[in-house]
């Protein structure tokens, strides 16, 4: 029986993947060895050599242990979705964004100072955001509201080492994420509890894909050459939509089950 390495997610991935031997990991807490070109994962609980991986390691904090892993996945040559090659794009913020610059999407604009002696250089009209280096799940993002607020932000991020962003808040009335498994495309809409689109959700409504946006979601996959991949969007008043950013590793709360299986057989097709 193969072994079936999943690093972090979520805990039901034996259900979906029920002819394998499924360990679940965390990064944080693993030692990674290649040794004659084979490669054991270690951690308190034991020691494995995975025959695949699904990684499912939230981008909240990258650390250079993700980095080193995927590095050694990829010298290995041990199949894992999405691959090591496409996880490292997307794993810093601002090469995520040059990715779908680079793809010709829009995207919100935004600014970037790497010594916050010169955050005084990017601001925005108010209201705008303020985002610290390279968190996501709405961690290290602040909505500046008033030249006083702006102010109290810049003295705290002074003792900040990492660079920092500025965008404009766009006044949403719907958060939408578009994910692609292969050749299949889902829709939902959302909405959070409070500014911040993606956090505390209270609301998950499959919609219909639209055909252009669609096609764009394809046209990076492509590029990105992804198994699975999001692309975030924020829909104003206006009904204008603005790209946020894509991620590579996107969670599947409030799709329905066929998502769950999609991602298991990519897995499949890459150990057949």
């Amino acid at each position: 029986m193969k072994t079936i390495l999943v690093i972090n997610g979520e805990t039901y991935w034996q259900d979906f993947l029920p002819e394998f031997k499924v360990v679940q990991k965390f990064i944080q807490n693993t030692s990674w060895i290649l040794k004659n070109n084979r490669l054991f994962v270690a951690d308190s609980e034991s020691v494995i050599e995975p025959d695949g991986i699904l990684w499912r390691v939230g981008a909240i904090r990258p650390s250079e242990i993700q980095t080193t892993a995927l590095n050694l996945i990829e010298l290995a040559g041990i199949p894992c979705v999405n691959s090591s090659e496409t996880l490292k794009k997307g794993f810093d913020r601002l090469s995520m964004l040059f990715m779908i610059k680079k793809m010709g999407l829009p995207i919100i604009d935004f600014n970037v100072v790497t010594a916050s002696s010169y955050l005084k250089n990017i601001t925005m009209e108010f209201p705008f955001v303020v985002k610290v280096g390279n968190y996501h799940g709405g961690y290290g993002k602040v909505l500046i509201q008033n030249e006083s607020q702006w102010q109290d932000i810049r003295d705290l991020l002074f003792v900040s080492k990492t660079y920092v962003t500025t965008e404009p808040y766009i006044n949403y009335k719907r958060d939408i994420r578009y994910i692609i498994i292969n050749d299949k495309i889902w829709a939902m809409s959302r909405k959070g509890k409070y500014w911040k689109a993606n956090i505390e959700t209270t609301d998950f409504t499959e919609i219909e894909p639209l055909k252009g946006i669609s096609n764009k979601l394809l046209m990076l996959q492509k590029e990105l050459k992804a198994d699975i991949l999001a692309i975030d969007i924020l829909e104003d008043e206006n009904g204008e939509l603005h790209i946020v950013e894509y991620n590579d590793i996107p969670g599947l709360s409030g799709f329905r089950s066929e998502l769950k299986n999609e991602l298991a057989n990519s897995l499949r097709k890459k150990l057949s």
